[in-house]
């Protein structure tokens, strides 16, 4: 005879726990185990009681867990163990997910490692003016090197080169640029500093007047301006080494060896504005390097061209006044790549303009 309570008990079970099975993936992934557990102990006695409703007489025995029961204890443990495994599988199931979290969370370690690892270190300014010399051979009295350090302490260099755009337009007085530096230490100042005469951008414009732009390369000289009694400056150079374009900014000129032979010859060229004697042709010349400012030109490669080009325009046999071709250093990155070039140069690496 069938048991319909048995029966009516079996559906609800059978009916819960399936639905609990089903909606497990709803479940947070903490929270599954749990669920499974639960849902399989109703689909346990919901099997149990749907066949004794049947079949209430009947009497079944097993083994389950290493113990040999019998009746409804029996079925229940056997579908209790299939609920463990069941169980185990959900785990397994949960594990991939948790891997998956375990990847994201070591990509996003090892990429923070990687872009601290290869983060672009900044300069370091050089703080202390220093002198670095390179005789060059077979020219006795005549050498290169590097100064280190903020140009206005630099007072024993006869002739500044300054790094100008083909618009001859030198930076304003605040901007952290040679050109600016010259422009503002070159200029009459009052009691509190304020500029009251441009002394060097006032008679570049003047040299210039309705011939600008001119080429890259174009060296123009001026008087140093007040640079005269504060560092000793006998004359600036400005030469056109960096091209404008509107909306995009400053480029290096790609003459740079043009730049710097020109300027060479400008700074040896009698008869130019000269805080000095006409009697004294300049002796010593210092660069900057050239376009690797606000143009944003490689140190290495600008460093490279510009030594390069001094070295063979002072190995040269013809007679010069220039005994001394100077590149500014102002940071550790500039250091570097000027001693690369000068060691390359004394080496005989020198390759060809």
């Amino acid at each position: 005879m069938t048991n319909v309570p048995a029966l009516s008990a079996a559906a609800l079970l059978l009916t819960l726990g399936i639905g609990m099975v089903l909606r497990r993936v709803a479940s947070a992934p903490e929270q599954r185990p749990v669920v499974l557990v639960v849902a399989w102990l109703c689909v346990a006695l919901g099997v149990d009681l749907v066949l004794f409703g049947f079949f209430p007489g009947e009497t079944i025995s097993g083994k389950a867990l290493g113990f040999r029961v019998g009746g409804a204890a029996a079925l229940f443990l056997v579908v209790w163990q299939g609920c463990f495994r069941v169980h185990k599988q959900a785990l397994a199931l949960d594990r991939p997910g948790e891997l998956l979290r375990q990847s994201r969370a070591e990509t996003v370690r090892l990429r923070d490692q990687l872009a601290a690892a290869t983060a672009v270190r900044q300069p370091e300014q050089l703080r202390t003016t220093r002198v670095h010399r390179h005789p060059v051979a077979g020219r006795p009295g005549r050498e290169l090197g590097i100064i280190t350090g903020d140009l206005k302490n630099v007072d024993f260099v006869d002739v500044w080169v300054n790094s100008e755009n083909t618009d001859m337009q030198m930076s304003r007085f605040h901007e952290r640029s040679v050109s600016g530096l010259i422009r503002y230490e070159g200029a009459r100042h009052d009691a509190s500093g304020r500029v009251v005469e441009d002394c060097v951008a006032d008679e570049l414009t003047h040299r210039v007047a309705g011939q600008t732009p001119v080429m890259p390369g174009t060296a123009i000289s001026t008087g140093p301006g007040k640079l005269a009694t504060r560092n000793k400056v006998r004359r600036i150079v400005h030469v056109a080494s960096v091209i404008g374009e509107p909306g995009n900014g400053y480029r290096q000129a790609r003459a740079l060896a043009r730049c710097v032979t020109n300027a060479l010859r400008e700074a040896e060229r009698p008869g130019l504005p000269d805080a000095g004697s006409l009697c004294e042709p300049p002796v010593s010349i210092v660069f900057p390097l050239l376009g690797a400012g606000e143009a944003g030109a490689d140190p290495v490669e600008t460093a490279g061209a510009l030594l390069t080009a001094a070295y063979e325009y002072l190995s040269s046999d013809r007679p010069m006044s220039l005994r001394a071709v100077y590149v500014l250093a102002y940071t550790d990155a500039e250091l570097a790549a000027c001693r690369s070039a000068l060691e390359r140069l004394s080496g005989g690496g020198r390759t060809g303009r």
